[in-house]
């Protein structure tokens, strides 16, 4: 990771603290005005505005057993592009897929993200009850 773009460290901070439920830390990378643009046909679809919707979203998906891994992290001083794996494992579903994320960020806060998943029956999958 050493030499990466400040943004794509603070991307990858931000999905460490996710992962950890770390609220403080997620404050402190997310900016208040942010919108995610979620695709799908799912229940959690539609763009979520604000770090205290994002954050109460994010809460909800751990709880449906959302995990992810990155596969490769790009960016420059407006923009990071995330190559992840995204899944969930619970109680009858056990799926993945790959997606591609692009972000906008703001003085190293996450601004805007965009999801490009590649299966997207598997992606409704992940957000389902």
């Amino acid at each position: 990771m050493s030499g990466e773009h400040p943004n794509a460290l603070a991307y990858r901070r931000t999905a460490d603290a996710f992962r950890s439920a770390d609220q403080v830390a997620l404050a402190a990378l997310i900016a208040i005005d942010v919108v995610w643009h979620v695709p799908g046909t799912h229940p959690m679809a539609g763009d979520i505005r604000g770090r205290d919707q994002l954050v109460a979203w994010l809460t909800q998906l751990r709880a449906k057993g959302f995990w992810l891994t990155e596969h490769d992290v790009l960016g420059n001083d407006e923009h990071v592009c995330a190559l992840s794996i995204m899944g969930a494992q619970r109680n009858g579903v056990d799926v993945q897929t790959r997606v591609v994320s692009v972000f906008h960020y703001r003085e190293g806060q996450q601004l805007e993200r965009w999801f490009y998943p590649e299966d997207c029956a598997a992606w409704d999958q992940i957000f389902a009850e």
